[in-house]
C-alpha cells in the first residue's frame, strides 16, 4: 500500500527554473484543455498573439496591466490563483536573473 509520503518521495522538488516558468506551463495546458488555439485565447483575452506567445514562452505581465484578469477569463480560471502562480513565477526569475527580489 502506497502511502502520501511515498508519492511524494517519488515526485521530483521542482527548481527554480521550474517555478520560474510556472506560469507559462499553467497557462499552456489549461489553454490545451480547454481546446483553445492561441489565436482564440489572445483573441478573448483582449491581447495580441505575440503577447500570447510571449505567455506561454515565460513572460509575466505586470500587475497593474489588468491582463492578468483578462487571462483568468479567456481559461475560465480564477483570477487569485493566476495571480499567485505568477507571483511564484516573477519571485522565481527574479531569483534567477540576480535582480535584488521585489519587498
Amino acid at each position: 500500500m502506497s502511502t502520501t509520503s511515498d508519492i511524494r518521495s517519488k515526485r521530483p522538488t521542482p527548481t527554480p527554473a521550474d517555478l520560474a516558468l510556472l506560469l507559462a506551463r499553467c497557462v499552456r495546458r489549461r489553454r490545451g484543455e480547454l481546446g483553445l488555439s492561441i489565436e482564440r485565447a489572445a483573441e478573448l483575452s483582449g491581447m495580441e498573439i505575440s503577447e500570447w506567445c510571449a505567455l506561454e514562452a515565460g513572460w509575466i505581465p505586470d500587475d497593474e496591466s489588468k491582463l492578468l484578469w483578462s487571462i483568468a477569463g479567456a481559461l475560465e480560471s480564477g483570477y487569485p490563483n493566476l495571480l499567485f502562480i505568477a507571483e511564484v513565477s516573477r519571485y522565481n526569475q527574479e531569483l534567477l536573473s540576480n535582480r535584488p527580489l521585489a519587498s
